[in-house]
């Protein structure tokens, strides 16, 4: 149930012409540990060179975060993002809301995130597919370390069944 299509490191192991070639037409990005660290403003150099090379190809992107609008806004606007704060991850709603705004089918928006009991979980209950990234850095509180220690199994699993990395 939790094995993510694709398992890569980073965003950027995903090329945006193969995801293209795919039929990926949108891609719906966590904010926190898949675009950038926990509470880190910007984006690298690689990231932003990643998203627009996925807009050159005609991969429209849009951030769905659980994170507040507070957050999610100024990051979102900085980088030239559509974006959905609030999302409720792992339910599937703000991934609808953001396939649905981007006028698109569920199957053409990959969802690529870092956490296998929102990110993952999330889109196979609404029904897109999903890249599983390595996360920047482990994120502290008792909830992440809990949600983290769980996702080593799902990792492993999900690495013998994809190949160690698997990326178009």
């Amino acid at each position: 149930m939790l094995t993510p299509t694709y398992l890569v490191s980073r965003i950027t192991d995903l090329d945006p012409a193969a995801l293209y070639a795919a039929g990926i037409r949108g891609v719906l990005l966590d904010k926190d540990n898949t675009l950038t660290h926990h509470h880190d403003p910007s984006v690298t150099d690689e990231i932003r060179d990643w998203l627009q090379a996925a807009e050159a190809v005609g991969i429209r992107s849009m951030v769905v975060s659980n994170s507040r609008q507070k957050r999610v806004r100024p990051f979102a606007e900085r980088e030239k993002l559509d974006w959905i704060a609030l999302a409720c991850k792992p339910l599937p709603f703000g991934f609808w809301r953001a396939s649905r705004r981007l006028q698109l089918p569920r199957r053409s928006c990959l969802v690529i995130g870092d956490q296998c009991f929102t990110d993952v979980l999330g889109a196979k209950l609404g029904g897109y597919p999903v890249a599983l990234t390595t996360p920047f850095e482990i994120e502290h509180g008792w909830s992440f370390a809990v949600r983290r220690r769980l996702e080593i199994g799902i990792r492993r699993r999900a690495a013998r069944r994809l190949g160690k990395e698997n990326a178009p």
